[in-house]
């Protein structure tokens, strides 16, 4: 969603995707700016920055919050980088593959340790199964290793997406909104 040039964000979120590489950050973040898919993206070198608006409704007004979303390159190389960039988010998605659900949920505990040692326990989070669309004629997932992995990590929000169907990817930006919005007790109505 694009507004005028001179129309200022009532409030700005830095979002932080993480997890494992080649798991499908970088497609969600597409998805959501742009409205692409390509399933050939190539792994990302150190981090990618994207921006997006989306419509909030404040006192029966409507304004816009602004995500400035970071997208960090999963392979070890990058991962010394972490504690910088991950400095100053307000939201963070840990993201998985349902299509290699072993090696990319099991992955995001690294993640999640350093999350802890930097002082982000606080910080609104939410599990992200991405690749939806390559599981549908494979066996099913395995709902209690996720599960484990949501009481593990205090009852994660969790939702499974799509970004070559375009499944659940505005929603879990809309409901990471209301997770900072509410973890502050920010005003607001709804978000469009």
């Amino acid at each position: 969603m694009t507004f005028q040039q001179e129309e200022k964000p009532v409030y700005v979120f830095k979002l932080c995707l993480i997890g494992n590489g080649g798991v499908g950050k970088t497609c969600i973040a597409r998805r959501l700016c742009f409205d692409t898919f390509d399933a050939n993206t190539k792994l990302t070198i150190g981090i990618d920055f994207y921006t997006y608006d989306m419509p909030i409704i404040i006192n029966g007004e409507e304004e816009f919050l602004r995500f400035s979303i970071w997208d960090f390159g999963g392979q070890e190389q990058f991962k010394k980088m972490f504690s910088y960039y991950i400095h100053g988010a307000n939201g963070i998605f840990l993201v998985f593959s349902l299509y290699n659900l072993n090696n990319t949920l099991l992955g995001l505990d690294w993640w999640n340790n350093h999350l802890q040692k930097l002082v982000h326990q606080d910080t609104p989070k939410v599990l992200i199964g991405c690749k939806l669309d390559l599981i549908k004629d494979k066996k099913k997932v395995d709902a209690l290793v996720i599960e484990n992995f949501r009481k593990k990590h205090s009852n994660i929000p969790y939702f499974e997406t799509s970004s070559k169907e375009n499944f659940n990817i505005r929603k879990i930006f809309a409901e990471m909104a209301k997770e900072i919005l509410d973890k502050n007790e920010f005003p607001y109505d709804k978000i469009v």
